[in-house]
């Protein structure tokens, strides 16, 4: 492998810095000296960024970002030499980009090496968990506008910062904070997973959620995960075990007494009914979810976390879904569907993009459902064109719902050609 970095013009000094090796160790290496130490292959792989496997290294839970310990520093966190670039190297290369020059591969390998993690504050206060406290805010504000796909990787990011946070030194209050923020952010993770479709990775991290919040007995925190986690198991078709899950929710909900808590478990409960055509049960639990948010005073105290919020603005829309789903088994349902869905549509919740393509793709599906296909294909070709700004798994998921109304009227030219669209935009890659 030296050999052929040497080929390619990257020197023996810049092997050195990304392995930390001493050149004379390259150097031997380089004329046929094997290495078998596991620790110095490791380095190796890890300077120049190559998985440890294609080096024939056993598995280790430090080779992938999802280590279950909630203190576990991922590998890229971990300290790193931060040593200056060969100046005369360094030089050469800002020479050829002043002059126009174009730069060859061993000119980037001269400007590529591992990131120096942040040191980690011995001891940390307010001031750190709050900086960190806001950047998950803003994640999650952009997941509910933009889809797990615009912010998955950033989140990561800053879960790897937190769990080194956790290595800190810290008050027991400052403590409190540190460990909501760190479910908040495993919660994003565990969210944005499986909002692109990768559902394993969802519960693993909504798991990791659930863990952080019980580390500080945060029952609010708790009751989000778990009724994420049912949500999950409802994206994969799986309504049995995701109203065993919603069972615990509701306790974790009432412990927590959270008025939008407990309405947003009893809406997602209406909706696992109606997945499997349970028109009772699913009309009754959001009657339950209406009774709870109009009878309860708002109590800022007690509200839930931006962008957690769960309104009777929320609460139209998510009638809305649950009337055109059981509208599939009952197409009497499907008048109601679309009021609630429009009355949404003139809502200040409404400005989320995401939550918006999706209802209005809710709307579209009621349409169809209602024997309407010229209302049906312009609200989906409006859903299409919010989805287009949009990295979301889900949605595509709701369109490919339109689709399958619009493909049962091939003599309808727009449903024809809304099908077709919806094909097109969702066998795009992400």
């Amino acid at each position: 492998m030296f050999v052929l970095l040497r080929r390619h013009g990257i020197s023996q000094r810049r092997i050195s810095a990304l392995t930390g090796q001493a050149q004379s160790e390259v150097s031997e290496i380089c004329h046929g000296r094997q290495v078998m130490a596991y620790d110095v292959l490791a380095r190796i792989a890890d300077g120049l960024q190559i998985p440890r496997g294609l080096l024939g290294m056993a598995y280790s839970p430090d080779t992938v970002g999802t280590g279950a310990a909630l203190t576990a520093v991922p590998l890229a966190a971990r300290e790193v030499t931060d040593s200056m670039p060969d100046r005369r190297e360094f030089l050469g290369v800002l020479a050829k980009v002043a002059v126009g020059v174009g730069l060859t591969g061993a000119d980037l390998a001269i400007l590529s090496a591992p990131a120096s993690a942040t040191p980690t504050p011995a001891r940390i206060g307010a001031t750190e968990v709050t900086q960190l406290r806001e950047l998950t805010r803003v994640l999650w504000v952009q997941e509910k506008r933009l889809g797990g796909g615009a912010v998955r990787e950033g989140a990561l990011a800053q879960l790897g910062w937190a769990r080194q946070l956790l290595r800190s030194s810290y008050s027991d209050a400052t403590g409190r904070e540190l460990y909501a923020t760190v479910a908040d952010l495993y919660g994003l993770v565990g969210w944005s997973s499986h909002d692109m479709g990768l559902p394993g990775d969802a519960l693993r991290y909504l798991g990791l959620s659930m863990a952080a919040a019980s580390e500080i007995d945060d029952p609010m925190r708790s009751a989000i995960a778990i009724e994420q986690i049912s949500r999950v198991y409802l994206r994969q078709g799986d309504q049995a075990e995701a109203l065993k899950v919603l069972q615990l929710g509701q306790l974790a909900a009432d412990r927590s007494g959270i008025a939008e808590l407990q309405a947003l478990t009893a809406a997602t409960t209406a909706r696992a009914h109606a997945e499997t055509g349970q028109s009772r049960p699913a009309l009754d639990a959001l009657t339950t979810a209406r009774t709870v948010l109009e009878s309860s005073p708002t109590d800022p105290a007690g509200t839930l976390p931006e962008p957690h919020g769960f309104g009777l603005d929320v609460l139209t829309s998510d009638s809305g879904r649950v009337l055109t789903e059981l509208a599939r088994h009952d197409r009497a349902h499907a008048a109601t569907a679309i009021d609630a869905l429009t009355v949404y549509q003139g809502t200040s919740d409404a400005v989320r993009i995401k939550r918006r393509a999706v209802s209005i793709a809710h709307l579209s599906t009621a349409y169809f459902r209602a024997g309407h296909p010229d209302e049906a294909v312009t609200a989906g070709t409006r859903a299409l064109e919010l989805a287009a700004s949009i990295r979301s798994g889900r949605v595509a998921d709701h369109l490919e719902t339109v689709r399958g109304e619009a493909v049962r009227l091939p003599r309808h030219k727009g449903a024809v050609e809304l099908a077709h669209a919806i094909r097109a935009a969702n066998s795009r890659p992400s």
